[in-house]
């Protein structure tokens, strides 16, 4: 599924492709269909927040050193958040991923279209990992593999033999 999001990515010809696929497997890591659509609504809604959050950061003239200062407290922010609430955690990840990221002067003039491009980027590979999530986790495909797993054996036994 990662692979997929990192095409899909290409192929929709994103600005910065990756974070579809990043996307995506920070959502698979859920442990159950429902955390994994959970983790999708948290992703989306925590990334949504954290970039109006970066966008309003960003209207102050920030400087080198106030970023510096800001990178070590969203870092330490974040890894308390993240076994928490992934949800307030995600806001919190998506201001330090833009600082570290995205270190281009440009950044500090014209923040919109990388606020757009990262929601529509996250938005994507959000989708991509909950379904890749179902799949991972039905319990109807679970069955059917294991019987075409069987099957398998029982004709290499016979094959062997």
């Amino acid at each position: 599924m990662v692979a997929i999001a990192l095409l899909v990515g290409i192929i929709l010809e994103l600005e910065n492709p990756y974070w579809v696929p990043t996307s995506c497997m920070a959502v698979m890591q859920g442990v159950s269909t429902k955390h994994i659509w959970t983790r999708a609504m948290q992703r989306v809604l925590g990334t949504f927040i954290g970039l109006g959050l970066t966008w309003l950061i960003l209207q102050f003239d920030v400087t080198i050193l106030g970023i510096c200062i800001s990178i070590l407290l969203l870092q330490t922010t974040v890894e308390f958040l993240i076994v928490r609430n992934y949800a307030i955690a995600a806001m919190f990840i998506t201001i330090l991923t833009i600082l570290l990221a995205e270190p281009n002067i440009s950044l500090l003039e014209t923040p919109d279209n990388l606020m757009i491009t990262r929601f529509f980027d996250i938005l994507i590979g959000s989708a991509i990992g909950a379904i890749g999530g179902w799949f991972l986790y039905n319990e109807k495909i679970h069955y059917f593999t294991k019987k075409q797993v069987r099957k398998t054996k029982v004709a290499f036994r016979k094959y062997k033999s």
